[in-house]
């Protein structure tokens, strides 16, 4: 079928079975839903909203069996609503199925549906009964006297899901982590975790944090800290990272392949952490000396201790891969040399290693004390990494904003004897600043100077040494399309900072060169890899993610999309196609119908001030490389976890074949 049959959607019913025109509800975009996979559409949808049929040979009493079958799943136990409505609920459809419909006590179902719906304490038991509830009001017969349909192939896919999780990049199951830490098993908690990535420690002290910016809890009293509390679930999982996994759990894949995996970044660990799972035989080809990529050489260690990174690096050698060090990609070897080794697939986690200049008319780029933000962090990462001292003779001026602004800014703060001057220079203001409010935060308490609205003009540079930086300052215009106001400068008003540093951190791009033309690989306007759906590039076996291909990212999005061409991989490894990504499919049609919305509670909610983290004071934290942040301790975990509102939404497509892709999502 091309339309909606019937339904109930936000209340209203739909009743096209008897209609020449069939009418749907105004705005929803039913072609998301009619195409959820190719030659499989979607016969029938359930969610909070209600439900839509497209296909009768789909009865509404299976789709809600399964619907209610996942929210007996889902239910955690601790209300008795939930917990005992959807087992009443699944035993009345399972009847109703079995073409005993007749023999159900509908009204005593509803009530207990009402029940649900009114008196649950999270998300699950609140919103699911909708469906049932539409249904029993407005089409009552058809599970009264639903028919038994023939045993085929149909399927049934469901996806758990709230603001937090489908802001996280990798979709992590936030909610779930979180309960555990409220249990006091932060060991089940990094178990959650460690389904989608090994860096669970680094991630929970460096994440950008989409899903804090998501949570429904702004709405009452700000966000519940899920960052740190995904560092309290690594830091007292009470074993290393390592120490958890046995190279002899390695599941029994039924032919096993080689992957080369290029680059040691979080997207590369993440993909050969994935591929090893699922049994293939993986080497990493890393450029430096070790692991890590950006996360361990952009990132200092005041944030991310290397230690911590290299313990769960080390998870890749532990599953049976193999770190290739010092081998750099169109130096040592090249993608048609990989395959003639024997590979079977490549991926492509190289990230975006060149910073870039200011660019500014007749600037002298050769001048002592000009630097770009990424090799000023890598300089001093090797400088440490050899325990060389190092010390920045005069006052710096950091270009930009954004985090690697703020490790350049704060990096350079801790390399200063006396008193030395540190500036950050911004065209725009602190709120539309891309860098973390709280990394901004920090560095104005380690006496970092900011200039907000103002721009570069001249790298001043005597006898080959910089001088000093002059600036102009801006004033901000009208909003344009996306909301975002623009900047233009304010005539007469440059200013000189003086300085013998300058460095520049207004972005990193591809190393383009690393490629030949007899590698195959397409590069897109923006000077990335060009990838399609399933991150495979324009040469077959080939597949890129990271920065790579998205452009400069986070450690969270590398990861995600290592785990995504980890997936791809497998799927063409096994079948010489890329597949279908249910969860990834989900998300976009939940996006695009805009099926979760802010999920704002609809009724009081008790006021539990955020856990603030301890950390160490800045006139302290400046005279060291020691981490900043102290971490949760336990009362101030458990403390935490409560604020969750466990806002769940589950939402499940019925199909009338197999959907494929879709193992890899259960977890949710």
């Amino acid at each position: 079928m091309d339309e909606l049959i019937y339904g109930v959607w936000e209340g209203r019913a739909y009743d096209n079975r008897r209609r020449l025109e069939g009418e749907a509800p105004e705005g929803l975009p039913l072609s998301e839903f009619l195409s959820f996979n190719s030659g499989n559409p979607a016969a029938g949808f359930v969610g909070p909203q209600g439900f839509l049929m497209f296909d009768n040979r789909v009865t509404l009493a299976d789709v809600l069996l399964n619907y209610y079958r996942r929210t007996k799943e889902l239910s955690c136990g601790r209300c008795t609503p939930c917990r005992a409505g959807s087992v009443l609920i699944c035993e009345a459809l399972e009847k109703a199925c079995a073409g005993e419909g007749e023999s159900v006590d509908w009204d005593h179902i509803q009530l207990v549906a009402e029940q649900m719906a009114e008196t649950s304490l999270c998300g699950v038991g609140l919103s699911t009964p909708a469906a049932l509830l539409g249904a029993l009001k407005h089409f009552p017969e058809l599970l009264r006297q639903a028919p038994v349909m023939p045993v085929t192939r149909r399927d049934f896919f469901s996806v758990a899901t709230a603001p937090c999780i489908e802001a996280c990049p990798a979709n992590v199951n936030v909610p779930r982590y979180i309960d555990y830490i409220r249990d006091g098993h932060p060991d089940l908690s990094t178990g959650v975790l460690l389904q989608h990535y090994p860096l669970v420690g680094s991630c929970g002290r460096v994440c950008v944090r989409p899903c804090e910016t998501a949570c429904a809890r702004n709405h009452v009293d700000g966000a519940v800290a899920i960052k740190d509390l995904k560092r309290y679930a690594a830091d007292h999982v009470g074993s290393t990272m390592a120490g958890l996994f046995k190279k002899d759990e390695i599941p029994n894949t039924p032919v096993s392949k080689r992957v080369a995996v290029i680059g040691a970044g979080p997207a590369g660990i993440n993909c050969a952490y994935h591929l090893l799972r699922k049994g293939h035989h993986v080497d990493v080809f890393e450029s430096e000396a070790y692991a890590g990529g950006m996360a361990r050489l952009g990132i200092p260690a005041y944030r991310l201790p290397n230690h911590l990174l290299e313990t769960e690096t080390e998870v890749i050698e532990r599953l049976g891969g193999h770190y290739h060090y010092n081998c750099a990609l169109g130096r040592d070897y090249t993608i048609d040399s990989l395959f003639r080794r024997g590979y079977d697939a490549i991926f492509l986690g190289i990230g975006c290693a060149l910073g870039q200049f200011l660019n500014l008319p007749n600037e002298d780029q050769t001048a002592h004390g000009y630097l770009k933000g990424l090799d000023f962090l890598l300089a001093i990462e090797h400088h440490q990494s050899r325990h060389e001292d190092i010390e920045l003779d005069g006052d710096i001026v950091v270009v930009g904003c954004g985090n690697v602004a703020m490790d350049c800014c704060r990096t350079a703060r801790r390399l200063m004897k006396g008193h030395r001057r540190v500036t950050v220079s911004y065209r725009r203001t602190r709120a539309s600043a891309p860098a973390d409010p709280e990394e901004i935060t920090a560095a104005i308490d380690e006496k970092i100077h900011f200039e907000f609205l103002t721009a570069p003009v001249e790298v001043m540079v005597e006898e080959g040494r910089v001088i000093g930086l002059k600036l102009i300052r801006m004033k901000e215009g009208e909003p344009d399309a996306s909301g975002r106001r623009s900047v233009k400068p304010i005539a007469g008003s440059e200013f000189i900072v003086p300085c013998r540093y300058v460095i520049a951190a207004i972005g990193q791009k591809l190393d383009a060169s690393v490629f030949s033309e007899a590698d195959g690989i397409k590069l897109t306007k923006r000077g990335t890899i060009e990838v399609d759906e399933s991150l495979q590039t324009s040469r077959e076996g080939v597949f890129a993610g990271g920065d790579a291909a998205a452009g400069p990212t986070s450690l969270i999005w590398g990861m995600a999309q290592g785990q995504d061409a980890a997936n791809a991989i497998h799927e063409y490894l096994m079948t010489h196609t890329t597949g279908f990504n249910a969860r990834r499919r989900m998300s976009r049609l939940i996006k695009e119908a805009n099926l979760l919305g802010t999920c704002a509670p609809e009724r009081a909610v008790v006021l539990q001030p955020r856990q603030v983290m301890s950390h160490l004071a800045p006139q302290a934290r400046v005279q060291n490389w020691d981490e900043v942040e102290h971490g949760f301790t336990d009362q101030e975990a458990w403390a935490e976890a409560k604020r969750c509102m466990r806002c769940y939404r589950l939402f499940g497509v019925s199909t009338l074949k197999p959907i494929p892709g879709k193992t890899a999502s259960e977890d949710l």
